[in-house]
């Protein structure tokens, strides 16, 4: 697939196939993992799950979804599966 456009808002990367790109790092932790996919719920309880399971914080889906929208992503264009 050929990606023309990409805008680059802090750790999150939106183009034509609607996709993000989480950092974990980006959200205060001394982490490489990184998460890159397409823009959903699913991709955010990965995220969830990377914190709970490595960092050992359980934050909510609420929670994990207001992070995004801080670094400058819209709630509305979030898809739920």
């Amino acid at each position: 697939m050929n990606i023309k456009l990409r805008i680059f808002i802090g750790s999150i990367v939106f183009a034509e196939r609607m996709t993000l790109k989480l950092r974990c790092k980006d959200y205060g932790f001394e982490c490489d993992f990184v998460l890159d996919g397409a823009k959903n719920i699913a991709l955010l309880e990965k995220l969830r799950e990377h914190f709970a399971e490595e960092h050992g914080i359980d934050y909510t889906r609420e929670v994990i979804t207001q992070m995004i929208v801080n670094r400058g992503h819209s709630l509305d264009s979030i898809q739920k599966e």
